[in-house]
């Protein structure tokens, strides 16, 4: 079983497993690659808040589910079913990673930033992936002989998993930095000042401006 190894040792291991895909990557890949400090009031806030609700869901799938998957969802969440919900996490990243740039969200130099190639090939397979299984397999699970905190588990995972939308909606209406303009041959961010020719750029010199003394 594909999400056996974060079963079997229990709840934290899922929790700290999706808290490393996300944020904790994203916080790595920006310090040392990208040679920047993350302040949660210049991130998104599905990236500070949401993807540590999502590790929150993870856990109580966990908890609710310590076996594995109830044969209700097995076939959804192992083996053939697993690798369609992973591959429609890769092709969902593929296809927003290009519409971004398309609309002029990010500019190509974003696009290739650690931050966004980590974000869209590695934490919506893994976290997607993870999350989805594990939330699922508890929202599954039978209430059992206590129901009462069972059912409150579930309502939890539901909300954090709701809560997490509603932040990314909140987030497309709200563009920030996101990730700076790259250059690979350097492994450095490309010099400021950079060229106004994305949404997020233009909002980050607008957000620094109005910052500055």
């Amino acid at each position: 079983m594909a999400i056996a190894p974060f079963v079997r040792p229990g709840p934290a291991a899922a929790l700290l497993t999706a808290l490393a895909i996300t944020p904790g990557a994203h916080l790595l890949l920006a310090g040392v690659l990208e040679r920047r400090r993350l302040r949660a009031a210049d991130e998104y806030t599905a990236l500070v808040y949401g993807d540590p609700l999502l590790a929150c869901a993870a856990a109580l799938g966990v908890a609710l589910a310590p076996h594995g998957p109830p044969s209700a969802v097995r076939s959804l969440v192992t083996g053939p079913g697993l690798a369609v919900l992973v591959a429609g996490w890769v092709v969902f990243g593929l296809i927003q990673w290009a519409e971004e740039v398309r609309t002029g969200h990010y500019t190509p130099a974003q696009a290739v930033a650690p931050t966004k190639v980590w974000h869209q090939l590695g934490v919506y397979p893994l976290a997607g992936g993870l999350v989805c299984c594990t939330g699922l397999a508890g929202l599954a699970a039978p209430l059992g002989p206590e129901p009462m905190p069972r059912l409150v588990a579930k309502i939890a995972i539901a909300g954090c998993v709701a809560t997490w939308l509603a932040l990314n909606a909140y987030d497309r209406v709200r563009p920030k930095l996101g990730h700076p303009p790259y250059d690979w041959t350097r492994l450095a961010p490309v010099d400021q000042p950079w060229p106004l020719t994305s949404r997020t750029l233009r909002v980050h010199a607008t957000r620094h401006q109005s910052s500055a003394p």
